[in-house]
């Protein structure tokens, strides 16, 4: 299986990312989606937790999209503006 190439850190420390807890001042909420089958969602977002993206408990619950076997799930976080 090819693996993915994700760096542990930027090498623009311009580009690095700051997440900031939900009641600081200055921050800016950034929404994730992963939408499709609700195996697939499942998947990608396991996958997301082993490359510590995200722990899996952090997503919203599955909601539908209206369309036939598709679900979507929703990660919040929050970044400081600059």
């Amino acid at each position: 299986m090819p693996h993915a190439f994700i760096p542990s850190t930027l090498a623009d420390p311009a580009l690095q990312v700051t997440l900031a807890p939900a009641n600081a001042p200055g921050r800016e909420v950034i929404r994730i989606l992963v939408i499709g089958s609700a195996h697939g969602v499942e998947r990608i977002i396991h996958e997301l937790y082993r490359l510590g993206f995200a722990e899996v408990r952090e997503w919203s619950t599955p909601q539908p999209t209206g369309r036939s076997h598709e679900i979507m799930r929703v990660l919040t976080r929050y970044v400081m503006v600059e």
